[in-house]
């Protein structure tokens, strides 16, 4: 019994197939990858701008949840001590600024409280825009938003 050699038709069989493809038949064709460039690209310029969107209602909603707590801060100083305690309030309660926003509040008169929130440069789309958030303690203490950000309406 002897070698059978690597040519023989015995040990043919026993070779992966893909060693007897021809090489310009390996890989995808150009067109194939321009047209999964153009799909790629089509759904990147769709979802960007929805990206963009989002983190700016993320950031918007950050804004109203800190100047509504200061709000309510405001109405409970108010109704343990009215004028005096909306002076104390507007000393010590306003929201330290964040990365996007800065804080401003007042007392426009003796039961109203304003906390504004402007959007700083870094604030993407907001920059520039305006959150307010108005409470009266005397009428209930209902926080109401208005400003110049995207689906507000105007004070």
């Amino acid at each position: 019994m002897g070698i059978t050699p690597l040519h023989s038709p015995v040990l043919r069989g026993l070779r992966p197939q893909h060693l007897h493809q021809h090489p310009g038949n390996a890989g995808f064709s150009l067109v194939e990858l321009m047209i999964a460039v153009a799909i790629v690209g089509i759904l990147t310029a769709i979802a960007l701008p929805n990206l963009a969107r989002q983190t700016d209602k993320a950031k918007a909603s950050e804004a109203k949840i800190l100047a509504s707590s200061a709000a309510k801060e405001a109405q409970i100083a108010w109704s343990e001590n009215g004028r005096d305690g909306l002076n104390v309030w507007l000393g010590e309660q306003c929201p330290a600024a964040t990365r996007q926003f800065s804080f401003t509040c007042a007392a426009p008169s003796d039961t109203d409280a304003r906390i504004t929130a402007t959007g700083s440069s870094s604030a993407g789309g907001l920059q520039s825009k305006t959150i307010v958030a108005k409470v009266n303690p005397s009428q209930g203490g209902e926080v109401l938003f208005c400003g110049t950000a995207p689906g507000l309406g105007s004070c």
